[in-house]
């Protein structure tokens, strides 16, 4: 019986180690950033990113909680990488953002002055 009950014990380890890494590695993903690219804009009062080519909007802007709701005016206009989490519950997606970077302080050419 005490190499049974110490066979059970190593295969009960063994399962652990498998087990356990799998376990973090699913709870890392909720932690995962997404990242969009393009320009702030302001339509109807809400902050938006528009695609830097058409000015298509592309998602909602929502600062993160506990973040100033006027933290995209200062990059208005400006082509940005926006980080943060993405629900595509709504149509354009709404990006929950924790940081912008600014890539270039203009966007897009007006239509016609190509």
């Amino acid at each position: 019986m005490n190499l049974r009950a110490g066979f059970q014990g190593v295969l009960i380890a063994a399962w652990f180690a498998l087990v356990a890494p799998a376990q973090t590695e699913n709870r890392a993903r909720p932690d995962a950033t997404d990242s969009l690219t393009g320009c702030v804009d302001e339509r109807d009062g809400i902050y938006v990113l528009t695609n830097d080519t058409n000015l298509k909007v592309t998602a909602r802007l929502r600062p993160e909680q506990g973040s100033p709701d006027d933290k995209f005016a200062r990059h208005l206009g400006h082509k940005v990488t926006v980080r943060g989490k993405i629900s595509n519950e709504d149509t354009p997606p709404v990006i929950t953002v924790k940081s912008v970077d600014t890539i270039s302080e203009a966007c897009a050419s007006a239509p016609g002055t190509q």
